[in-house]
């Protein structure tokens, strides 16, 4: 099986839109998001509906939860602006979707346990796992999870660790990537062959900053899309 896995698309409709065609031309089986679908950029309403059409399944952000409760009591600035606006123009049956949303979810393909997340096993929603974590803590993250592959977001950043006879991957991020790349990133995972690839797609840039700034959100994160930060 062949699993197409996208994170942290932020309401960046320019860059989501961009990785499903390119995903489309991949063949995959199933598209699977781990978790912040809005927060920050300028189209939250568009995004979940590409989501809900054409994503098999994704798990709660913490921005998306953020939106749900109105509770932004651990973000900085520019993540209180985003999440005031989405609540300011999303509808009751978005925020229903948001709510119907789990913490995880689990897979079974090819004899293989696969596990996502938006943070991590031991806090679901809110834990940075970064692509230096240690050995020991990812093997633990395996043991709470009981599974063979673990795939999580939230870092905006992409990884692959092999520790012992477990993968751990994270995507990186569809609309907002932070490791110096301002390309949307995505990553395919074959269940068979137990290879994770990763791929970056150039998308509209230029468009996606104006709207942010036509929307009266932060300059910082119209400045940011360019700078992959």
């Amino acid at each position: 099986m062949k699993i197409a896995f996208i994170s942290d698309i932020h309401s960046n409709i320019h860059a989501l839109k961009k990785v499903m065609e390119e995903i489309e031309k991949e063949g995959v089986d199933k598209i699977i998001c781990c978790g912040d679908i809005v927060g920050y950029n300028a189209f939250p309403s568009e995004c979940l509906r590409v989501v809900k059409e054409k994503v098999d399944a994704s798990v709660l952000g913490n921005h998306d939860y953020a939106t749900i409760t109105g509770n932004t009591g651990w973000f900085n600035e520019y993540g209180v602006a985003g999440i005031r606006y989405c609540r300011s123009v999303l509808s009751d049956e978005e925020i229903k979707f948001l709510k119907s949303l789990h913490t995880h979810l689990y897979l079974d393909a090819d004899g293989l346990d696969i596990y996502v997340t938006h943070g991590s096993p031991r806090d679901e929603i809110f834990e940075y796992v970064f692509p230096d974590v240690s050995d020991e803590l990812l093997l633990q993250f395996a043991e709470i999870a009981d599974a063979d592959v673990l795939v999580f977001g939230h870092t905006h950043i992409p990884m692959e660790r092999r520790v012992k006879d477990k993968i751990f991957l994270n995507p990186g991020s569809v609309g907002q990537p932070r490791d110096g790349n301002p390309m949307s990133s995505y990553m395919i995972f074959d269940t068979e062959s137990r290879d994770a690839t990763f791929k970056r797609v150039a998308y509209n840039i230029d468009a996606a900053s104006k709207s942010i700034l036509e929307k009266n959100l932060p300059r910082f994160l119209a400045q940011r899309l360019y700078l992959g930060i």
